[in-house]
């Protein structure tokens, strides 16, 4: 009888680890227009309708004139949405680990509005490529510019942003700006804030030298795989220090993504503009393939790297809580 009890028990237990375990659905709730549903590593698209899913590794792809709503839900709860309107490549991450129970986002071109419902639990992130946000529950926009900038609006709480050089603290009535160059700024929003501005102004200037954007965008998708030495947080004393070294590795990875598939998309439009020089565009669409080849084995590298720093990690922070909890007891 105790037996059956404790399987009984443990049966339960698995249950509701699997309940609790499980992924933040993202689903089309309202549609007006052409909208696609891709894979990334998958040369095929799929339709966009009301009630379409889009799972992770998946993309979402609005044409012009369109605008999808998508919710997130959690165990049937609604968390929040978001707006994605016309000209937008939208990436939902895949978990760098198996227990990794962030939403996490990659915004690839055009822009997104996110309303996200307070006290979530979890932190929502959104990457561009050269710009994290993370909250926990607010109403912002983010939007990507097609000469490699990123803006990030803020309607009410606040936002942690997130670079290779800096962090810091978004407020109401803010908006922080990041060039491709990683110059960024923080200053009051106003209409030149506004992110359908913003994309046209980044429009133009990326077309008004063409080829200059091109060599720029090159130079930026080379530099994606270059890798910081994040190995030393292994000495620090804090357990906190070692979890913000570890989650930093984790925004660069998916930065890294953001930037291998944005920078990437903007060259291929860029390239295809002009169908009189398609002979002297073949060497930029050359280097830029191999550029995102190689990016992409840099990235599978880092998921690696990350994985073994964490279990290292938390295999030090439980020997840690071991000893601390055996000399409490004597």
């Amino acid at each position: 009888m105790v037996n059956r009890l404790l399987f009984l028990l443990i049966i339960l237990a698995l249950s509701f680890s699997s309940l609790f375990s499980q992924d933040i659905s993202f689903k089309v709730t309202g549609i007006s227009g052409l909208a696609f549903i891709e894979k990334m590593d998958i040369n095929k698209s799929l339709r966009a309708f009301r009630g379409s899913e889009i799972h992770r590794e998946y993309r979402l792809r609005t044409t012009s004139n369109t605008q999808v709503e998508v919710s997130l839900t959690r165990r049937g709860d609604k968390i929040g949405e978001i707006i994605v309107p016309q000209n937008t490549i939208l990436l939902v991450n895949a978990p760098i680990y198996k227990d990794d129970n962030r939403v996490s986002l990659s915004l690839l071109e055009g822009y997104i509005k996110v309303n996200i419902t307070k006290d979530l639990g979890s932190s929502v992130e959104v990457h561009t490529a050269n710009t994290s946000s993370v909250v926990k529950g607010t109403e912002f926009e983010v939007a990507f510019a097609e000469d490699g900038s990123t803006i990030v609006v803020l309607s009410e709480g606040n936002i942690d942003v997130f670079t290779d050089k800096d962090e810091a603290v978004l407020n109401p009535k803010q908006a922080y700006i990041n060039t491709i160059y990683d110059k960024s700024s923080i200053v009051k929003q106003s209409t030149d804030s506004d992110p359908v501005v913003f994309l046209n102004r980044g429009e133009e200037v990326s077309r008004e030298d063409y080829i200059n954007t091109l060599e720029t965008l090159l130079t930026a998708l080379e530099s994606v795989s270059y890798e910081d030495d994040y190995d030393s947080f292994t000495s620090l004393v804090s357990a906190e220090d070692g979890e913000k070294a570890i989650n930093n590795m984790e925004m660069k990875q998916y930065r890294m993504v953001a930037a291998n598939e944005g920078y990437y998309n903007t060259i291929i439009k860029l390239i295809n503009l002009d169908e009189t020089k398609k002979n002297e565009m073949i060497p930029y669409a050359r280097k830029s393939l191999t550029f995102y080849t190689a990016n992409q084995r840099a990235i599978n590298k880092m998921n690696s790297k990350i994985n073994r720093t964490r279990d290292k990690f938390d295999r030090i922070k439980k020997k840690f809580d071991e000893r601390m909890a055996s000399s409490i007891s004597n």
